[in-house]
């Protein structure tokens, strides 16, 4: 892993927390810029640039359902980074974790949609030869600024993606051990994205990247991925297979094609499968839109999570999961209705519309 190391002080955002009933949603990652190539009826390439990124749009998700959020990472200290802290304010994301950097970029992801209607990754660009501002986060700076959120959370969000550089799984790895003592669920989005690991877009995790990646799995108390994702990281798409196979016994949820939900959570598993109309048309954002309602609903229904009791006790039968998973379903649908990734991310209401409807 390359170390990557700081010439000037970094900025640490000042402190921007309100008292909230409800707990607090942390999401440790990457804030980036989707540039997407649209080719349009001339043959000629135009761009659309948006804002997003896995944490940083779950973060942002989390709080437009309401519930406080703060996003942990590190952005360039250039025009893109200015325009995500405005996000972030706007979302009301709180960032006293966000480290800026002096000397490398704000990443901005090119996209591309291929013949058979699939958007994806095609280059990262603006590194100067010293990397992304993301892969470079601060390890003990972080882990000071996050101590007066920790006592506030209940979950912190993370991916496979802050594996990547030695700073960045250093800074996760502090991460892990403070918010494990403080009794924080580890939500863990496996998120592969071989770009970042430099391969091909449909490359397999390697040997190495499996075991960078095996404590993650050993300390999450809720997984979510595909069912790719699932089969290459656990050998098994099945939830309740890759629940029993860790020590844990994390809540598990695989999607499949379709929107398709396979879910093993609170002692319960089931499968859920939205309607074919609300399979969403786009996929930018649909993912984090999806995690982001569900971290939300944990918050507010932590019971959820809890097997039920000898005897029945407890949660009444799958259906407030169900109802749940639902709701989420109904964020993703939304989101994936336009090429936005956050912009398009539903307020409570709105989601409740759509369900009503």
């Amino acid at each position: 892993m390359s170390n990557i190391t700081t010439t000037k002080p970094i900025t640490i955002h000042p402190l921007s927390l309100e008292s909230h009933d409800q707990p607090r949603v942390l999401c440790f990652g990457e804030a980036l810029i989707h540039r997407i190539n649209r080719p349009d009826t001339e043959n000629k390439a135009n761009t659309l640039d948006r804002p997003g990124g896995s944490a940083a749009s779950v973060a942002c998700g989390v709080t437009r359902l309401g519930t406080p959020a703060s996003f942990l990472g590190r952005i360039g200290d250039d025009p893109l980074g200015r325009q995500l802290l405005e996000l972030f304010e706007r979302r009301q994301v709180s960032t006293p974790a966000l480290q800026t950097d002096p000397k490398r970029p704000t990443r901005v992801a090119r996209l591309q949609w291929k013949p058979g209607g699939e958007l994806c990754l095609d280059d990262f660009l603006g590194d100067r030869g010293q990397g992304f501002a993301d892969s470079a986060v601060v390890p003990a700076t972080l882990a000071e600024s996050v101590k007066p959120l920790l006592r506030e959370a209940r979950w912190l969000l993370i991916s496979t993606n802050a594996l990547v550089s030695g700073p960045s799984a250093m800074a996760l790895d502090l991460l892990l051990k403070r918010a494990t003592a403080q009794g924080l669920g580890i939500a863990l989005d496996i998120d592969w994205c071989p770009g970042f690991w430099g391969l091909a877009p449909d490359a397999a995790p390697s040997a190495e990247v499996l075991r960078r990646f095996r404590p993650l799995g050993e300390k999450a108390t809720l997984i979510l991925a595909s069912a790719g994702e699932a089969k290459a990281f656990f050998s098994s798409a099945d939830p309740a297979t890759i629940h029993g196979a860790l020590a844990k016994r994390p809540a598990v949820l695989v999607t499949g094609c379709k929107g398709t939900v396979r879910w093993c959570l609170g002692g319960r598993q089931g499968t859920l499968s939205p309607a074919e109309e609300h399979v969403p048309s786009h996929p930018l954002g649909v993912r984090q839109a999806f995690t982001a309602a569900l971290l939300d609903g944990l918050c507010r229904r932590p019971e959820l999570l809890e097997a039920p009791a000898p005897g029945g006790a407890g949660v009444a039968g799958p259906g407030p999961i169900e109802d749940l998973l639902r709701f989420a379903s109904a964020c993703a649908t939304l989101v994936g209705r336009t090429e936005g990734a956050i912009e398009p991310q539903p307020r409570r209401e709105a989601v409740k519309a759509f369900l009503k409807a």
